[in-house]
């Protein structure tokens, strides 16, 4: 994986470039991709038989940044205790990245963020 701009991912939430996934180029490392139409269905909010007739130049999917789906699951509390804590790795430093991060010490006990400090995995609550 190179750092190039050209290689970087646009997040649909706050414009600012990521680095991509690993796992998936086209995808943010540590970000969400959500295909709009799963987002709704036939009568319901957005009628997702609109959004597959759309044209191919028109959004049909949103990418989201690390910081931008903390924000989102900040603002939507029922949704972030359906992310449990653990959910994605980190690097091991003085504080977690967010509440949602597993990682493994320096002594190679897994351990996950609660608030700024990490605990022990025999010590893990749910989000």
């Amino acid at each position: 994986m190179t750092n190039a701009v050209s290689d970087a991912v646009k997040c649909d939430a706050c414009d600012e470039l990521h680095l991509p996934s690993v796992g998936a180029p086209s995808a943010i490392d540590n970000g969400w991709w959500l295909p709009y139409e799963t987002f709704g269905y036939y009568s319901g909010f957005t009628d997702n038989l609109e959004v597959m007739m759309m044209s191919d130049d028109l959004l049909k999917s949103w990418s989201m940044c690390h910081a931008c789906i903390v924000k989102f699951l900040d603002t939507f509390p029922l949704l972030a205790k359906s992310i449990e804590r653990g959910a994605h790795p980190s690097p091991y430093d003085d504080k977690p990245c967010c509440s949602y991060a597993w990682s493994i010490a320096p002594n190679g006990e897994t351990v996950f963020a609660s608030g700024s400090e990490w605990i022990p995995r025999t010590e893990k609550s749910g989000g």
